[in-house]
């Protein structure tokens, strides 16, 4: 893996972790940081290719379908996910959501 690719892997995690953790601030540090990592890749990588404003566009409306996915069901799948993280976590949220 490249240092770039190491870099959107992070930010991966980082939206991952603040679907898990509710953490919305995560979520859209990690939604930034992958723009501006598209962004790279447009303006540098991809400079002359003609493909990939179609590609982009289509990784767009995936993770715009995947969003209102999320939003119809987050309980379910915050839950989901939730289930893997270790026992004193998993309280430590349970007892920051029933405040």
């Amino acid at each position: 893996m490249t240092k770039m690719t190491n870099g959107a892997a992070v930010l991966l995690a980082l939206i991952l972790l603040g679907a898990i953790l509710g953490r919305r601030v995560f979520a859209v540090f990690g939604g930034l940081g992958i723009a501006g990592y598209l962004g790279h890749l447009s303006y540098r990588v991809f400079k002359d290719s003609l493909l990939f404003p179609f590609a982009l566009s289509a990784v767009g409306l995936a993770i715009i379908w995947l969003g209102v996915l999320w939003q119809r069901r987050e309980a379910t799948w915050s839950e989901r996910l939730r289930r893997h993280l270790p026992a004193a976590l998993r309280e430590l949220l349970e007892a920051r959501a029933a405040r």
